[in-house]
């Protein structure tokens, strides 16, 4: 399977930056074939929605291939742009926010619920109406943190019906042991995830529109302790697109030959129930600049190297800075012929 080179960027950015056709010469150089248009971040339309489609059109007029990508949950801190103090980074204020196992919210993130799902769906609506025919949802879309034990919301509706659904009577107190997989608590455990992982498939299959394809983000090691069954997803969604989380953005954590380690575990266990060559990669700079020129084409190489194609440029709402692209483009050839020497071996 050949390489194919996706990126994502705001509409704003399509239909005003002043440098935008710079932009689009680097990306086409690079072999950029499909751009992601920012979608519903945190329950509003990152763009005003007649932006969003006027970008389409002059993206697609400029020979690209277009999806949208949102954030639909929302993301703990600040994911998009350390740097840029503007964001609008609160959820929909009639959102509620997720609840940890102390009773804490999560500010930033939301609980799955009804009004969420409702709105998420009526977003990816409205993008199938404009002609999208793709949807990729950010790995916000998860119940829990990286890494960790069995996690959730336990926000007082959660557990009302996970006890109504289950026939039980648990308060947070009871939740937490079972989360921490207590001896003598292992059905209560296995309830407990199956109704969080059941939450994750029922907002992919309540937001899927008939005219679009869906995908989910996974997060770095993300499972069913966070939420996320990628067997459940798939079933639900035969058609479902996902991308492997990676982490490890940056000289500071990619340099370190463990981290790079965790990675490629990662990227194998999202493959294992994923298929190769369907999945997109995670192939970030965050912060921005944050990454060398060399330790970037080492992670496209290692990721070429374990079976993915569909290689996603992502950076946050910064753009890639020109050595980066120039990176890809006069590499771009040299990574072509490994995908395809590798795939030659497999046969």
């Amino acid at each position: 399977m050949a390489l194919s080179f996706n990126y994502d960027m705001s509409a704003r950015d399509v239909m005003h930056h002043p440098e935008i056709g710079k932009r689009f010469a680097l990306m086409k150089k690079a072999g950029v074939e499909h751009v992601w248009l920012f979608a519903y971040f945190y329950g509003r339309h990152e763009s005003d929605p007649d932006e969003i489609y006027k970008a389409r059109k002059r993206l697609m007029d400029e020979g690209f291939q277009t999806g949208v990508i949102s954030v639909p949950v929302g993301h703990p801190g600040n994911s998009l742009n350390p740097d840029d103090d503007t964001l609008e980074l609160q959820i929909k204020n009639t959102w509620k926010y997720r609840v940890d196992r102390n009773g804490n919210n999560e500010y930033f993130s939301a609980c799955i619920n009804e009004e969420m799902i409702r709105d998420n769906r009526s977003a990816a609506k409205e993008y199938a109406q404009m002609g999208f025919t793709r949807h990729f949802f950010d790995d916000d879309l998860r119940l829990g943190n990286w890494q960790g034990p069995v996690q959730g919301c336990f926000c007082d509706k959660c557990i009302e019906k996970f006890n109504q659904k289950y026939n039980v009577n648990c308060d947070r107190a009871l939740l937490k042991r079972a989360a921490d997989e207590e001896n003598g608590l292992e059905d209560l455990t296995k309830m407990w995830i199956q109704y969080n992982t059941s939450k994750i498939t029922g907002f992919m299959q309540e937001t899927r529109v008939s005219e679009m394809q869906s995908g989910v983000m996974v997060m770095h090691m993300g499972d069913e302790r966070h939420g996320i069954s990628i067997s459940d997803i798939k079933k639900a969604v035969p058609d479902c697109l996902f991308r492997v989380g990676e982490m490890f953005f940056n000289d500071e954590t990619y340099s370190k030959p463990e981290y790079r380690e965790m990675l490629k575990a990662g990227v194998k266990k999202h493959l294992s129930l994923i298929g190769e060559n369907t999945a997109y990669s995670e192939t970030t700079v965050f912060p921005a600049a944050s990454m060398s020129i060399e330790n970037f084409l080492h992670r496209m190489n290692t990721e070429i190297e374990l079976g993915l194609r569909n290689i996603f440029l992502m950076s946050g709402t910064w753009f890639y800075s020109e050595p980066y692209w120039n990176a890809i483009i006069e590499n771009r050839n040299a990574l072509e012929e490994k995908a395809a020497r590798l795939d030659a071996l497999k046969g």
